[in-house]
């Protein structure tokens, strides 16, 4: 995990590597609720099905944890180290993206034990489709602003 580093082009290198691999997670994180998608439109054993969203709900788990407890406060460190206010951002969108983690655990918490709702899976899973798809949006405003504004400073910035 990153920490503030005195040095802005360190410290932005760092949270670029860090967001690649969240990035990497947020894709295996689609590609499962993808997966779970199509084989409800199938015939699929219920037990095959419950693995599936249990597993699903373990890498929303780790995706959204890594997002607040790590992605998050390396982002707004980032922000502080190039101290070009880019940071007030946040204020704007964390809460709206903490809004959408309400919803991802408490899918989680239906679905993430076992448990097999057929009456409600095909609507559950439709909402959660519209909240990951609203809190990636916001995520990507959140690096966009706070992250990528200063890749052009971090190379100006890099001895060379």
């Amino acid at each position: 995990m990153p920490h503030r580093r005195s040095d802005p082009t360190k410290q932005f290198q760092a949270v670029d590597d860090l967001l690649q691999r969240w990035l990497k997670e947020r894709r295996n994180l689609l590609t499962r609720y993808t997966e779970i998608v199509v084989v409800n439109d199938s015939a699929i054993p219920d037990a095959a099905l419950v693995q599936r969203q249990k597993d699903l709900c373990s890498v929303l788990v780790d995706y959204v944890s890594a997002g607040h407890f790590e992605v998050f406060h390396e982002l707004l460190n980032e922000a502080e180290s190039f101290a070009d206010g880019s940071g007030t951002l946040a204020a704007t969108v964390m809460p709206a993206i903490g809004d959408t983690t309400e919803v991802i655990l408490a899918y989680e918490a239906k679905y993430g034990a076992g448990q097999y709702y057929p009456d409600t899976l095909e609507r559950d899973l439709s909402a959660l489709g519209e909240v990951l798809e609203s809190r990636f949006v916001m995520e990507d405003r959140l690096i966009a602003g706070l992250h990528n504004s200063h890749r052009r400073q971090a190379q100006d910035l890099a001895p060379g």
